[in-house]
């Protein structure tokens, strides 16, 4: 599934998980999205895709598994619709969002569980329910992908590899 076709957030009555982060337009196209506030620019929110390879990759950055930076176009490609989606390096409008995502990756990681179990209720009460069931899955290796990296660090992990003088993370 394409991540701005057929987005959930096109439905009327559908709340889909965004993530907070600050716009600067210059006229009908996007000049800044920071994930920190920017003169000029004003607070507003990106939805997440309905995409399980885009919502997994997600998860990865926000457990800190993957160094890809986050992209953002606007959810409608006509134009009348403002609203922004994160979408995979190269697509069409795609523009970078500035600012470290160690900043907002708690909030990153709860978002992209959210948009998968909603995918799943969403498919659920459609009566597709091998694909529910397919994003509970997802949902699942997600939370189990966090509490294996909360385990794994190591206190050098923790201290950049620096001696800690028996601190622990």
């Amino acid at each position: 599934m394409d991540a701005t076709s057929s987005h959930p957030a096109l439905e009327p009555g559908v709340h889909w998980p965004t993530l907070p982060v600050w716009i600067r337009w210059k006229g009908e196209r996007i000049d800044l999205i920071s994930l920190a506030p920017a003169r000029g620019a004003q607070t507003e929110h990106a939805l997440l895709p309905y995409d399980a390879e885009l919502l997994t990759q997600l998860g990865r950055i926000a457990l800190g598994g993957s160094r890809t930076s986050l992209y953002a176009a606007r959810l409608t490609e006509d134009g009348a619709d403002r609203r922004l989606v994160l979408c995979p390096r190269g697509s069409a409008g795609a523009v970078r969002i500035r600012g470290a995502v160690s900043s907002v990756a708690d909030t990153l990681y709860g978002k992209t569980r959210a948009a998968i179990l909603t995918a799943g209720q969403l498919r659920r009460a459609l009566g597709h329910q091998d694909e529910a069931k397919q994003w509970s899955a997802l949902a699942r290796q997600l939370l189990m992908a966090k509490r294996s990296a909360r385990r794994g660090r190591s206190v050098r992990t923790v201290s950049g590899g620096l001696p800690t003088l028996g601190k622990h993370g």
